[in-house]
C-alpha cells in the first residue's frame, strides 16, 4: 500500500465490487485515515514519519490476513454427569488466526503507541506485556492464587485480549517466548488449573504484535525458529530519519490531544477476513511463482548471484534452514489481502513481490561458517538478506525477486 490511497477511496463506491469488498476497502481507509465526516482520527494522525507509516500499513494487512488456517475437529470426551461417566462427542470449530507481526528495531520508536491506537480504532481489547527475563509462562496465561479458603484463577494478558503487544519479546527466556506459540498459531491456550487441563478459545480477532530488539543488544535471547515462523511479517524498523524526528517534535501536542475512537469492529474485521480468504482468487501461475520463490531460498546462490560470495564459501551451503511451507501460506494469504485492498478479486505477481521480503527475512537460518564472511562484506545479516531478496539497483546487485522467473 502506498501513502496516497486516493484511488482506494474511490473504489469504495465502485458498483462492480462486491458489497463486502467495498467494506474491506472502507475499513482499511478508516483505520489509516480516520473519518472525515465525524472528524475521528486514524492511525496516520497518531503515528508520524515515513518509518512508522510503513509499519502501520503492514500491521493492518496482518490483522486482515490469515496466518495458519485451522480445521475443525471432533473430540471424544469422557465426563461425569450425575455420578456416572458418560462418553460424548464435541466439535472444536475452526479458527482463522490473524497474521502476527514482529517489529525489529531500537526502543523508543513509537511502536507501543501504534499497537494501542490500532486496538482502539478497531474497538478491540488490548494488553501490553513487558517481556523480561523473570517473566514466566504463568504470568502470560493464567495464575492461580489462594485467597483465604478459596482459590481463584486470573487470566493473564495473553488469554484475555484481542490484540497483545509483547514488548521486547527477545528479553524473555525461550521458555516464556514459546508460551505464546499456541496463541499465535491456533488462537487457543492450554493451561493447568487446580490439576485440570483447561483449553481456552481466545476472543477473535486474535492478533499478536511483538517488538524485538536487535540481537546485538545486551540481555537478549534469540527467538526459537519455530516461533519466528509463526510471524507473518518481520518489519525492520530503522533509526528515525531527520524528517521523522522533526515531524515528531512538531506534532507532539497534536498527538497528546488525540482521542482515538472505534472506527470499525471485531465483527466487521472477521467478516472482511472471511471474504478475503474465500473470495479472493489466486491463479495457478501465481501459486507456481510463490513455490519457485520459496524453492529459490533453499539454494539462492545457484541463481548465479553474488559470484564472489560463492567463491569465498568454497563449497559450503549458504542456507541451513530456509523458509518453508508456512512461509508460502503466509505469502499467499497476505497477497490476497493486498489484492483485495487494491480493489482486485485476483492476486497478481506484483502483490506477491510487494511483501515477499518481510514475509521471509526472519525465516532464514544461515550457515554459521558463512556468517563471518557476510559480516565482513555487508556489515550485518539484515543488510545481506535485503540484497539477497530485493537486490540493490545502485550497487548493481540482483536479488531473487529479480532473477526468479515469473513464468516457467
Amino acid at each position: 500500500m502506498e501513502k496516497n490511497i486516493s484511488g482506494y477511496l474511490e473504489l469504495e463506491n465502485d458498483s462492480s465490487l462486491h458489497e463486502t469488498h467495498r467494506k474491506v476497502i472502507r475499513s482499511i481507509n478508516l483505520l489509516l485515515n480516520g473519518s472525515y465526516e465525524s472528524g475521528k482520527p486514524g492511525l496516520r494522525n497518531a503515528v508520524v514519519g515515513n518509518e512508522l507509516e510503513r509499519v502501520a500499513t503492514s500491521a493492518i494487512v496482518g490483522l486482515y490476513s490469515v496466518s495458519d488456517p485451522n480445521p475443525s475437529f471432533l473430540h471424544n470426551v469422557r465426563k461425569q454427569e450425575g455420578g456416572l461417566f458418560v462418553n460424548s462427542v464435541e466439535t472444536t470449530e475452526s479458527i482463522l488466526v490473524a497474521g502476527n507481526i514482529i517489529l525489529t528495531g531500537m526502543p523508543g520508536g513509537g511502536k507501543t503507541l501504534l499497537a494501542k491506537a490500532l486496538a482502539a480504532l478497531c474497538g478491540l481489547t488490548f494488553a501490553r506485556v513487558q517481556m523480561t527475563p523473570d517473566l514466566t509462562p504463568r504470568d502470560l496465561i493464567a495464575t492461580t492464587t489462594l485467597e483465604g479458603d478459596k482459590t481463584f484463577t486470573y487470566l493473564g494478558p495473553a488469554a484475555s485480549s484481542n490484540i497483545l503487544l509483547a514488548d521486547e519479546i527477545n528479553r524473555a527466556t525461550p521458555k516464556t517466548q514459546s508460551a505464546l506459540l499456541e496463541r499465535m498459531s491456533s488462537g487457543t491456550l492450554t493451561y493447568k488449573d487446580r490439576g485440570r487441563e483447561v483449553s481456552l478459545v481466545l476472543p477473535q480477532p486474535c492478533f499478536t504484535l511483538a517488538t524485538r530488539n536487535p540481537i546485538e543488544q545486551e540481555g537478549t535471547y534469540n527467538l526459537p525458529e519455530a516461533q519466528l515462523d509463526r510471524f507473518l511479517y518481520n518489519i525492520q524498523f530503522p533509526l528515525p530519519s531527520r524528517g521523522t524526528l522533526t515531524e515528531v517534535l512538531s506534532s507532539i501536542l497534536d498527538i497528546a490531544d488525540l482521542k482515538m475512537q472505534p472506527l470499525t469492529s471485531g465483527a466487521d474485521i472477521l467478516e472482511c477476513r472471511n471474504f478475503i480468504v474465500k473470495e479472493i482468487e489466486v491463479p495457478e501461475h501465481v501459486k507456481s511463482y510463490i513455490v519457485r520463490l520459496i524453492l529459490a531460498c533453499y539454494d539462492p546462490l545457484s541463481y548465479d548471484i553474488f559470484p564472489g560470495l560463492k567463491e569465498k564459501l568454497a563449497g559450503e551451503t549458504l542456507v541451513t534452514l530456509p523458509p518453508n511451507s508456512r512461509a508460502a501460506i503466509h505469502i499467499m494469504n497476505s497477497s490476497k489481502t493486498l489484492a483485495c485492498i487494491q480493489g482486485s478479486r485476483i492476486v497478481k505477481v506484483e502483490h506477491v513481490k510487494k511483501r515477499f521480503f518481510e514475509a521471509v527475512n526472519h525465516r532464514f537460518v544461515l550457515n554459521r561458517r558463512a556468517v563471518p564472511v557476510l559480516l565482513a562484506d555487508y556489515g550485518n545479516i539484515d543488510n545481506f538478506l535485503s540484497l539477497l531478496i530485493k537486490g540493490g539497483n545502485r550497487k548493481g546487485i540482483y536479488g531473487l525477486l529479480d532473477v526468479v522467473p515469473i513464468e516457467e
